[in-house]
């Protein structure tokens, strides 16, 4: 394992140790596999090869939000397989149910910290270079609850600092599939 896969690898350490160290009311794990740095016309895309492994927890429900959302905590690991940026994110997800909560709708958004370059002029033959070591992390999730304890999920997840951290802002966008394993009751 080298060095830049550190940081993602010990954010997913810690979440899977506190998920199961006090697993909360309707907590989650979720793991998956995404497209990196895909096309979307939001982003300047398509520097980085590789797929990303991605793991995470949520947090049981901390509050209430328009009559039948949800918010939960995430927190979110990233490995990217080829000569991508790896990350690691922290935030809040908001979850609406429909159907009866056999599906649901979670957009959030969070605080990320990534392994490739970053400061404001990218090197020849830099990996993704992002502007800023902290970035945004927007995401959307789109999931369907097919059993008691599992669910399937389609997410799309962005990283940008916005231009906070300088004029170079190039962005990165993903989109996967995960699977989500629901904790305790």
């Amino acid at each position: 394992m080298t060095r830049r896969h550190l940081m993602p690898v010990t954010a997913v350490l810690i979440c899977l140790s506190s998920s199961i160290a006090a697993p909360a009311k309707a907590a989650e794990m979720f793991a998956g596999i995404a497209t990196h740095d895909i096309d979307l016309g939001i982003a300047d895309c398509c520097r980085a090869t590789g797929r990303e492994l991605q793991f995470g927890v949520r947090g049981g429900p901390v509050a209430r939000v328009l009559k039948t959302g949800e918010v939960r905590p995430h927190l979110l690991g990233s490995i990217n397989t080829g000569n991508g940026v790896s990350f690691a994110a922290l935030g809040i997800s908001l979850r609406f149910p429909l159907d009866q909560g056999r599906f649901y709708v979670q957009p959030g958004i969070g605080a990320a910290i990534h392994d490739g370059p970053d400061g404001d002029t990218p090197r020849a033959n830099d990996r993704t270079h992002l502007g800023s070591r902290f970035l945004f992390e927007p995401e959307l999730t789109v999931g369907w609850r097919f059993s008691e304890r599992w669910a399937a999920e389609l997410a799309f997840v962005h990283l940008s600092h916005a231009k906070f951290g300088g004029p170079l802002n190039p962005g990165l966008d993903t989109i996967g599939v995960r699977l989500a394993y629901r904790l305790g009751n």
